[in-house]
Formats: C-alpha cells, structure tokens, sequence
C-alpha cells in the first residue's frame, strides 16, 4: 500500500502537466459514467397506471356535469349519476405471422414485448376509456319541459349517447 501512494505522490510532484490533465480527464469520464448508473429515487419513481379506479372516474364525470348542468337556466339544485357501459380496454401491439399451404392456414400472432426498466412488458397502442351507457339527472327545474330538453340537448352533445339514455326527474323539496 505504501507503494501506491508513493507512486501517487511522485506522479503529482512530476511536470508533465499534459500526462495529468489526461488522466484527470480520464478519472472524470469513469467517475461520470458510474454516477449514471446510479438509480436515483426520483428517476426510478415512474408511475404506471395500470387499473382505472372507476369510482374516481365516474366521480370526477359526475361533478363536473353537475357544475355544468346547474350553470343551465332554470336548472337550480341538481343530482347526476352516470353509468358506464363497460371498463376502459388496452391494445397492444401484435405480431400476426400468416402461413398457407395447399389444404391449411395457418395464423400465429403474438404480442410485441420490449425490455424495460421494470422487466418485460408489452407495447400499449391506446386505451379506450370506458364508454357512458346512460346518465340520471335530478334537479330542481327538471318538471319544467324546456329545462329538461336544455339538459338531454346537453348530455346528448357531450357523451355522444341517445336521448333514450338520459333520464331528468324532478327533485324532492
């Protein structure tokens, strides 16, 4: 060990400056690269979201109708309740590999993985938000007929559903 650091010590007592300017050099770049290697926690933290809490969704649908259905004229207090069709749907990426021969077909597919940081894991094109199948409306203005086609008009437009689907009832006093 002493050896070392007497080799050490002679190296910087030396002046051959352009020899320790390319090991200084050298000692950054090797310290830099393990420093990259390094996981640090705000990096190694990514969130992957995969299950949609439901409750939440409909939730935040439902108050965010409620605010607009009661800016609507006549509307007053107001109630929404939304339903979903079904959950939200994932696709991912596949690999279909087509073979025929004189009397079969063959069909091999197979889904396109790639290496992440968290392990394998398969290549999401899009996800499909849960579709809205019908929506309850109850407010105070919902026995007045103009009222009530003001807040179907609106649901209509906005979730893209059948009149049929839209139920608006008149709130208890």
């Amino acid at each position: 060990m002493s050896k070392l650091s007497e080799k050490v010590k002679s190296f910087f007592d030396s002046k051959s400056s352009k020899t320790k300017v390319i090991i200084a050099v050298g000692l950054i770049g090797i310290f830099l690269i393990l420093l990259s290697e390094i996981d640090i926690g705000s990096s190694s933290k990514k969130t992957e979201v995969t299950e949609t809490d439901y409750a939440a969704y409909v939730s935040g649908l439902d108050s965010e109708l409620s605010n607009l259905i009661s800016s609507i004229d006549g509307v007053g207090n107001c109630r929404v309740m939304i339903t979903l069709k079904n959950t939200s749907e994932s696709v991912y990426a596949k690999n279909t590999e087509n073979s025929e021969n004189d009397s079969s077909y063959t069909q091999n597919t197979e889904y396109v993985i790639y290496d992440g940081e968290n392990g394998d894991s398969p290549i999401l094109l899009k996800e499909n938000f849960p579709e809205i199948e019908g929506v309850a409306v109850v407010c105070s203005g919902g026995d007045n007929v103009a009222v009530r086609e003001k807040i179907i008009q609106c649901v209509s437009a906005l979730f893209n559903i059948s009149s049929n689907r839209i139920s608006v009832s008149k709130l208890s006093s």
